[in-house]
């Protein structure tokens, strides 16, 4: 599963923006957003954080951990965009926002707790299955134009 997709990003490196391989975020930091969010985070998400960092796909953002003071993080940290939507709406308590393309918003279910250290991902307005863990999420992004 991880050989498929690093051999994917690399591929796509046009349409990838991440930090080179292996230039990831430190166990240190995931750990620390992991309890700041009261969550753990999927196994494939944390090889991707480790691994990449985070980034964009066709310039879309998909959260990540910047590596900054939490109480003072904006922008795309995960940490920073779901305390801002749990404090706006509790229905956010039982998700993790992952990425807001366009017109869609995807997110980690946590509702049914971690399976096989995964977590499924979906699509907020259509309530529909998109993928069985983020693995799978970042190929659809990356393979479906």
């Amino acid at each position: 599963m991880y050989d498929e997709i690093t051999q994917i990003i690399c591929n796509a490196r046009e349409d990838v923006d991440f930090a080179d391989f292996g230039k990831g975020i430190s166990d240190e930091w995931i750990e620390l957003a992991e309890k700041r969010l009261n969550i753990t985070f999927p196994n494939s998400y944390k090889w991707w954080l480790h691994n990449y960092r985070g980034g964009k796909v066709y310039g879309e953002e998909i959260y990540s951990i910047y590596g900054l003071d939490f109480d003072t993080v904006v922008g795309g940290d995960v940490v920073y965009i779901n305390e801002l939507s749990r404090k706006k709406n509790s229905d956010w308590e039982d998700k993790l926002i992952i990425c807001e393309p366009n017109d869609k918003l995807f997110y980690f279910d946590l509702s049914q707790g971690i399976r096989d250290g995964e977590y499924p991902i979906y699509e907020y307005f259509t309530k529909t299955l998109y993928a069985t863990n983020f693995i799978e999420f970042l190929k659809r992004r990356i393979l479906e134009v």
